[in-house]
C-alpha cells in the first residue's frame, strides 16, 4: 500500500477509533464538561483530514466527480445510482466540528445542553460510522466497524445505567443496587442501537451485497 492510500485508510480509522473512545470515556461521566474532549476533538481532526485526502487524491477537488463516485457506491450496495449521500458526508464533518467547536468554546454550556440535542448529534454520527464502516465496507473492515459500533452502543448504555442509579440514589437518599440501574436503561437509546446494528451486518454479509 502506497503513503497516499495509507494515509487516506489511517486517518478514517484513527477517526473511527478515537470517536469510540470519546464515547466511552463520555459515559464514566466523571467530568461532563470535559471527559472525552480531546479523544472527539481528534476524532473530528482525523474525518476533517480523511475528507480533505479523498478530495485531493480521489476527486481532484471537484464535488461534481466526488458526487458521481459516491452515486458508483452507493449503486453497489443498495442497486440505485444516488449521489446525495455526498451531501450527508458534507453534514458529518460540518455536525461534529461544530460540536468539537461548541464544547472548547462554552464547555459548561456544552455539559447542560438537551439531552434530545446531545442524543441527536452523537446518534447522528453512530449512523453515519455504521455506514462507512459496516454497511459499505468489505471482508474484515466490515466487523471491525460493526465491532466499533458495538462498542458506542454498550457504552451509551453504561453511562445511561449511570445515571440512572444516580438519580435513583438522590431521590431515595439510599443506596442503589446495580440491578436497578441496568433496569432504567432508556430502551431506544442503546438497544435499538444494537438491533439496528444487527439488520444492517445480516443486510450486507458477503454474498448479500452486490459490487460494482
Amino acid at each position: 500500500m502506497q503513503l497516499p492510500d495509507l494515509a487516506l485508510r489511517g486517518t478514517i480509522w484513527l477517526g473511527l477509533l478515537t470517536w469510540v473512545a470519546g464515547e466511552w470515556l463520555r459515559s464514566l461521566r466523571r467530568d461532563p464538561a470535559t471527559a472525552g474532549r480531546w479523544a472527539w476533538t481528534a476524532g473530528a481532526l482525523a474525518a476533517v483530514t480523511h475528507s480533505a485526502l479523498a478530495f485531493h487524491l480521489r476527486h481532484s477537488w471537484s464535488h461534481s466527480a466526488a458526487y458521481a463516485d459516491t452515486a458508483r457506491q452507493t449503486a453497489a450496495v443498495t442497486g440505485l445510482a444516488w449521489g446525495g449521500g455526498v451531501f450527508v458526508n458534507y453534514a458529518f464533518l460540518a455536525v461534529w466540528t461544530a460540536d468539537v467547536l461548541w464544547w472548547w468554546v462554552a464547555p459548561d454550556a456544552f455539559g447542560r445542553r438537551p439531552r434530545l440535542l446531545d442524543r441527536a448529534v452523537r446518534g447522528f454520527l453512530w449512523f453515519m460510522f455504521l455506514n462507512g464502516a459496516v454497511v459499505f465496507a468489505h471482508g474484515w473492515v466490515r466487523w471491525l466497524g460493526a465491532a466499533a459500533a458495538l462498542v458506542v452502543a454498550v457504552a451509551w448504555c453504561r453511562g445511561a445505567g449511570a445515571r440512572g442509579g444516580a438519580s435513583a440514589m438522590a431521590e431515595t437518599g439510599t443506596e442503589v443496587l446495580p440491578l436497578r440501574g441496568v433496569l432504567r436503561w432508556p430502551f431506544y437509546y442503546g438497544w435499538v442501537n444494537l438491533a439496528l446494528a444487527a439488520l444492517a451486518m445480516v443486510g450486507t454479509l458477503p454474498g448479500r451485497t452486490p459490487r460494482a
